[in-house]
């Protein structure tokens, strides 16, 4: 059979994820923060590094061309495979690293992938990588209309291991500033994100009142 479908989960869905939801699971997770505890999936990857898109730190774990292949060679398999496979992407937020990975798996091997218009802060890193090393073409897709309406941005301090998070409302002006540890800035963002677009359908205008809280108006 196939890839049938595709889809990029933050982990603590992945840790409560059952084998009728998803037959394969590629899990990305933090050296430091070990496995996610999963179900016993008949296909399962592992792999461990930081959710950083420039390869000038040298003091984290990036992900490599070595762990490229590894998925490469993974998804093949599974595509090749006589088995109809859902496949289950996940990593710390479900938002950067698990989005570039299927992101990769879609255009690889055509399969149903619902949630690309959500995968526009896929880690850069990684899909320079995978597209390298499998000769597709891969890119963030645009930004939905509506999610033009706000604007995100992050810098992180590698030396404090620190990060400050920037929300503008586009229709108000109204700006939050949040800082947080560097691990912690892609849960924000992705919960923030979820909460203001939804997945299935986005508000049509936007308003922030605080970070803990943003909802559509």
């Amino acid at each position: 059979m196939t890839i049938l479908s595709v889809d990029f989960i933050p982990r603590r869905k992945a840790e409560v994820l059952t084998v009728e939801e998803a037959t394969a699971v590629i899990s990305i997770n933090e050296p430091e923060s070990g496995m996610a505890p999963l179900a016993v999936f008949p296909e399962i990857l592992r792999l461990a590094f930081h959710d950083v898109d420039s390869q000038d730190y040298a003091d984290w774990v990036l992900f490599d061309d070595a762990q490229g292949q590894e998925v490469i060679g993974f998804v093949e398999r599974l595509h090749a495979s006589p088995i109809a496979h859902d496949l289950k992407v996940h990593c710390r937020a479900g938002i950067s690293r698990s989005a570039a990975v299927a992101l990769y798996v879609a255009e690889a091997t055509g399969c149903e992938f619902l949630r690309r218009p959500f995968a526009g802060l896929a880690n850069k890193l990684m899909l320079e990588i995978l597209s390298r090393a499998s000769g597709l073409p891969l890119k963030r897709p645009r930004a939905l209309p509506k999610r033009e309406r706000f604007q995100v941005e992050v810098s992180r301090n590698f030396e404090t291991g620190l990060a400050e998070v920037r929300v503008v409302n586009g229709v108000t002006g109204e700006e939050i500033v949040q800082e947080a540890p560097m691990l912690e800035v892609p849960q924000l963002v992705t919960a923030g994100l979820q909460r203001v677009w939804g997945i299935a359908n986005p508000p049509s205008a936007h308003h922030v009142t605080n970070w803990d809280h943003l909802e559509g108006s």
